[in-house]
């Protein structure tokens, strides 16, 4: 590995072509050890799983973003507490970079997840 690629990792397309490349301009006098192909196949087997829980994995962080982003929208005019014992009414919510924020009183954003307790209606 050079210095440039250093960095880089290595997906699953660029595996795939990289794999097929080999097979392709393999020496027919010294075909792939089988070993060392059913290493490559083991391993191109677990890249292509990985990819798929990684995309999983995604989709259940949006999914639990738009839920954190709906009861939000529900505390607009409670009090709540924040961790360090703060109470405020909530008057609205933002959202910013994937995190849901809770606007209090004079427009102190707090981040959902600093809330302790949520009263009823004010």
């Amino acid at each position: 590995m050079d210095i440039a690629t250093a960095g880089k990792t290595l997906g699953k397309d660029e595996f795939l072509k990289l794999f097929t490349f080999q097979l392709r301009y393999q020496n027919p006098l010294k075909p792939m050890d089988s070993t060392e192909f059913t290493t490559q196949l083991a391993q191109f087997s677990s890249l292509e799983q990985l990819y798929n829980m990684n995309k999983n994995l995604q989709e259940l962080l949006t999914y639990q973003n738009s839920l954190n982003n709906g009861m939000s929208t529900s505390l607009i005019g409670r009090r709540v507490k924040m961790q360090d014992g703060v109470t405020g009414n909530v008057t609205g919510v933002s959202f910013n970079d994937g995190i849901t924020y809770l606007v209090i009183d004079n427009n102190k954003r707090v981040p959902l997840s600093e809330i302790q307790e949520i009263y009823g209606n004010t």
